[in-house]
């Protein structure tokens, strides 16, 4: 994980200029802490994660108050919430966990292995395990090699949940969750939703939901509909919890089919991912009729009045690694492009900047979210997560 210093230097090192003030970092809330989070409307990160990684970067005691929070929260509430249980009806895509994996490393490096931690991850790891061992109302498997749509509703989900089993068969080694890991491999590699052009759409019900106006659409997959009439459109950010959760499995098991796929999803995102008026990043974008779509603009004409920026920034660390697999330098400069687009955007306009090209507006995951009482961090809860890789030396 990139430091402070290695942020700094990624700045020196593209000639951008700051104040002190773009590092300052100011708790908002007091006695923060944590609890009754709504998981899937709220939610979009592992906070716990983000914050011990910010902690471990900074060495803020901010970061270290709210990763104690998160903590508590994760290891004795979030599993046996309500709110847990109303994320199942959505089929899990707001589970999280490697959080706690982290903190149990962090914990056996600096004091006493925090094994409670880690075991509360097995116990969130055998939820994924759990849902994928489930049968349809039918009878039959949920999961069939070679038919299951890993991208029909969500990427989030299925990326979520390798991500969860790949951190948790590292550090425990046990068979179990090395056959959950590879079971979810398996099931990415051979779905049917892969699309040649590089990328995991989403399916027919989601995607006629953004762009039909017949909300028959949705349901009838009538010959009419955008989907049915090749229409392909995928979450943005979706795309950088895939890659993320793909480049830990590539990580720890070689199997060189990950990669490539990473590689096949940063040049789409290359070719695609950004709107050539705005130059920003739609929540979710694609090919409709045959040219490039971001939702943001598809309906405002030549002049829109609203975008959120941050989805820009989404795909930053998956530009970064299309980068270090391929050594091909235009991943590397798109996404410091990206970088600087996304991060000092301004909710609701898509003109408005935080700072010049030259100047950084704020470094990452220093601002929290107004909108959330302060709770969660800004920007989609936090840069971090889609963005550290740019702070390694290029």
């Amino acid at each position: 994980m990139p430091s402070l210093e290695d942020e700094r230097n990624a700045y020196r090192s593209w000639g951008w200029t700051w104040s002190a003030s773009a590092e300052v970092v100011t708790e908002r809330v007091s006695n923060y802490y944590v609890t009754n989070i709504d998981v899937h409307g709220d939610a979009e990160g592992d906070d716990l994660w983000t914050y011990l990684m910010m902690y471990r970067r900074t060495g803020n005691a901010v970061y270290l108050n709210r990763t104690q929070a998160w903590l508590r929260y994760f290891k004795y509430e979030y599993r046996t919430s309500p709110e847990f249980e109303y994320d199942r009806g959505f089929l899990l895509d707001h589970l999280y966990g490697w959080g706690l994996v982290a903190w149990y490393e962090y914990s056996c490096a600096t004091s006493t292995c925090d094994t409670a931690a880690l075991t509360e991850a097995e116990n969130i790891a055998a939820e994924v395990e759990a849902y994928w061992n489930e049968k349809n109302s039918n009878g039959s498997p949920r999961y069939i090699a070679g038919q299951t749509d890993m991208a029909q509703y969500s990427l989030r989900q299925g990326a979520r949940h390798l991500l969860l089993a790949t951190r948790v068969a590292e550090v425990t080694n046990k068979q179990r969750w090395i056959s959950l890991r590879d079971k979810l491999i398996d099931m990415w590699l051979k779905a049917p939703d892969w699309d040649a052009r590089g990328m995991y759409f989403m399916g027919s019900y989601y995607t006629n939901e953004d762009l039909s106006s017949d909300p028959n659409c949705k349901y009838s997959g009538a010959s009419s509909c955008p989907y049915e009439q090749g229409a392909r459109i995928v979450p943005s950010f979706h795309i950088g919890i895939l890659t993320e959760a793909f480049d830990h499995a590539y990580r720890t098991t070689g199997n060189t089919q990950l990669r490539d796929r990473i590689v096949a999803m940063a040049r789409f995102v290359d070719q695609y991912g950004l709107d050539a008026r705005y130059q920003y990043t739609g929540k979710t974008f694609g090919i409709v009729n045959g040219s490039p779509w971001h939702s943001y603009s598809a309906n405002c004409g030549t002049s829109c009045s609203f975008w959120d920026p941050v989805y820009t920034t989404s795909v930053v660390n998956t530009l970064v690694r299309g980068y270090k697999y391929t050594g091909e330098r235009k991943f590397y400069d798109q996404a410091k492009y990206y970088f600087n687009r996304g991060t000092k955007g301004i909710y609701g306009s898509p003109t408005a900047r935080e700072a010049a090209d030259n100047v950084v507006g704020h470094f990452v995951d220093t601002q929290f979210a107004s909108s959330t009482g302060f709770l969660y961090l800004d920007y989609n809860k936090g840069e971090l997560q889609y963005t550290y890789l740019m702070f390694e030396a290029p």
